[in-house]
């Protein structure tokens, strides 16, 4: 355990501009949504009576950033995942990985957890920012958002909502890239190509197979998510376990044929 928290504490120090510039991002373009909120009463008041097209616009355009942030969270969490990899074997420390009297799972669990912990933080910021938004936004302007939406969903049950949705996608491209990279680093030759024929391949199967793994959950029934509606808990969970097996392969192709 010491020594899978050194490993976590080294690849936290390694990356740490890198990690502290992806959070400050995501946190400015989500304050910047909210604070864009504070003009839309005055486009309300000015503009309204004239019928103009840019207030229709107006309130739908602040919804963009936090947005932005959240599409900017999930892009980047597989791509630092990758780059945790990649760049030991750019830089040529990973003779030393290697040679470190442990097991490569201890490793790159380490590299795992670095990466998720990021996406944890992340993923706190854009769930409160979103709620936040929500809030701000029905309470500036009357009709512009979603009517009672503060009356019908509350803070724990969004966050646990939009955490679901959040933790399925992550658990499920951390394997893909995982898988990626066991496979990849396996060979000696054509690692890209190896790459990419394992991510279609993945997709391709995971596609294939997903209405009968939901079709197996369906005992887990649905949740709600007023307004928009229900959350079927089935594909969350097929998902999930999807990219466990996807983790799994890639730790063990790592750990078995990793080609130094």
């Amino acid at each position: 355990m010491k020594l899978f928290f050194a490993l976590y504490v080294k690849e936290l120090k390694a990356n740490k501009t890198l990690f502290f510039f992806l959070l400050l991002l995501i946190t400015g373009m989500n304050a910047y949504g909210i604070m864009q909120i504070a003009y839309v009463r005055h486009f309300h008041d000015v503009i309204e009576s004239s019928n103009n097209l840019p207030f229709i616009l107006w309130p739908n355009f602040s919804y963009f950033w936090p947005m932005l942030g959240v599409f900017t969270l999930v892009f980047s969490l597989p791509l630092l995942l990758a780059h945790a990899f990649n760049t030991e074997w750019k830089s040529e420390t990973h003779y030393q990985m290697f040679a470190i009297r442990a097991s490569q799972y201890i490793v790159n669990l380490a590299k795992i957890a670095t990466v998720a912990s990021v996406g944890f933080v992340g993923g706190g910021i854009v769930v409160c920012s979103l709620y936040l938004w929500m809030v701000t936004a029905a309470e500036s302007v009357d009709g512009v958002f979603v009517n009672g939406v503060l009356e019908l969903m509350s803070f724990p049950h969004f966050a646990l909502v939009t955490g679901l949705i959040l933790v399925t996608y992550v658990v499920f491209i951390f394997g893909l890239v995982i898988g990626m990279e066991g496979v990849k680093f396996s060979v000696k030759r054509y690692r890209g190509l190896t790459a990419v024929v394992f991510f279609l391949g993945s997709v391709f199967l995971y596609g294939r197979l997903f209405q009968q793994g939901e079709r197996a959950f369906e005992f887990l029934g649905q949740t709600a998510m007023p307004p928009f509606g229900v959350v079927n808990v089935a594909p969350c969970v097929y998902t999930i376990l999807t990219g466990v097996i996807f983790m799994i392969i890639g730790l063990v192709m790592y750990e078995k044929r990793a080609e130094i």
